[in-house]
């Protein structure tokens, strides 16, 4: 058997290692790298190492030939003061515990009745746009994506709602939040007693976040009964196993997971996907013509999704260049081989799907936008390709066919009320705070249909 290579990667500066790069265009500089050094490649940041991994093969051998050999890791340590012990963060029996009892949460037939829900809030939220495109006034789209996609989660997962006011409270929250989570995330070799710039203001942040979950939580405890959303769901279920429930922290975790990766990654992806469409007419112009066969006016159900087969390439095709979540943490428990190389135990790894979604050793033309890349004639061309912006295997994210219709039943409906231009003089700029959206927002200008 030959020996193993150790894996290559760029020197970085003397005591710093990439930080300097990473910080300046961090998405940029990893494409870079990955096609520079291949689908393994080494990072010191400071005085740690990271390997970034973005060979399909290997991402599917972390994620689901091998992914007893690794789990979430210190880098999400400080991610966890936000979301705990839920879902996305946990491991081991922990996680296997809280996954079958989350599962019934997001069943098809739940799914299928939260449709009218959501229908109901992008109406309601559509409808204010009207004065505002009468006057000529700009909207930004992303930021009108968060008001429409925390509502939907509120509705769904409590059962419950809050005025626009209150989103746009709950938005100026989460950015603190996210933002200081990007450098929990990128700093998770300092000490966590040892303060980060802006982590009193994360904190008050984070405990405003963390007071509407815990009221509504315990307003609800007070009136147990399964009202069909997901809190009712989450505070009834029992361990087949052990007939244990949820405790209140639990929950809380939980909620949390859901409700702060939720809203934020789903809103991110629509923001990216009005852009695209605003630069590509002729994808417009078959979204309309889709729109106009299938619905032919009328709010979308959810018998018509299969339907809308287009719209769902364009949902697709907008992930895969705009990851909503562009990077995954792993950390290896024992050695192990990728190809050639040698993976060391302990090693902490990046997974991003920008990178590997945006390779051209796997895609032709990674940078063009085709959602016809996802169509049924051309899925064997994607046979081989790592597409995971939910990620893949049993960690495959639970909540991941709720974000795919909100986002398939927006862009409908939007699509067919509304005209959208981008405000002239435009830069896009994206920005990295865990989360993947443009830094200056999607500005455009509306005219109803």
């Amino acid at each position: 058997m030959p020996e193993l290579k150790p894996i290559p990667g760029p020197r970085g500066y003397p005591l710093l290692g990439v930080i300097p790069k990473l910080a300046r265009d961090p998405f940029h500089y990893m494409v870079n790298v990955a096609q520079q050094y291949g689908g393994v490649a080494r990072l010191n940041i400071g005085p740690a190492t990271i390997y970034l991994v973005s060979h399909p093969d290997h991402v599917r051998h972390i994620l689901v030939n091998n992914a007893a050999n690794y789990w979430k890791g210190p880098i999400l340590r400080g991610v966890k003061l936000i979301i705990g012990d839920g879902l996305f963060a946990s491991d081991g029996d922990l996680w296997r515990r809280q996954r079958r009892l989350m599962s019934p949460t997001f069943s098809h037939q739940r799914l299928r009745g939260m449709v009218t829900v959501m229908t109901d809030v992008i109406s309601e939220h559509m409808a204010r746009w009207r004065e505002r495109s009468e006057r000529g006034e700009v909207v930004d789209m992303l930021e009108e994506m968060v008001p429409i996609n925390i509502n939907i989660l509120l509705k769904t997962i409590f059962g419950t709602s809050i005025s626009y006011k209150e989103a746009r409270a709950i938005r100026r929250a989460s950015d603190v939040i996210f933002n200081h989570s990007e450098k929990l995330v990128f700093s998770f070799f300092v000490p966590m007693r040892i303060p980060r710039p802006g982590h009193r203001r994360f904190m008050k942040a984070l405990a405003f976040v963390d007071s509407l979950v815990d009221r509504v939580i315990a307003e609800r405890r007070r009136n147990l009964e399964d009202t069909g959303d997901v809190l009712s769901t989450l505070l009834l279920a029992r361990d087949e196993e052990t007939g244990e429930a949820m405790d209140d922290r639990q929950i809380r975790d939980e909620v949390m997971s859901i409700f702060m990766a939720g809203y934020e990654s789903t809103a991110a992806a629509l923001a990216w996907a009005w852009y695209l469409l605003s630069q590509h007419p002729a994808v417009e112009e078959k979204l309309q013509a889709e729109l106009a066969s299938v619905l032919a006016g009328r709010t979308p159900t959810f018998e018509d999704l299969p339907r809308l087969k287009y719209t769902r390439m364009i949902v697709d095709e907008t992930m895969r260049l705009y990851p909503p979540f562009p990077t995954f943490f792993r950390t290896s428990y024992n050695t192990d081989q990728l190809g050639d190389y040698h993976l060391p135990p302990n090693a902490a790894i990046i997974l991003s799907p920008y990178v590997t979604h945006r390779n051209p050793l796997y895609w032709q033309d990674p940078d063009h936008f085709d959602p016809e890349r996802f169509s049924p004639e051309r899925a064997a061309e994607r046979q081989g390709r790592a597409y995971y912006p939910f990620g893949m295997g049993q960690r495959l994210c639970i909540g991941s066919n709720l974000s795919l219709i909100e986002q398939q039943l927006i862009i409908a409906m939007v699509a067919q009320q509304y005209q959208r231009h981008l405000k002239p003089g435009y830069v896009l700029e994206p920005h990295y705070d865990i989360a993947l959206r443009p830094r200056y927002g999607v500005p455009m200008l509306l005219t109803a249909s």
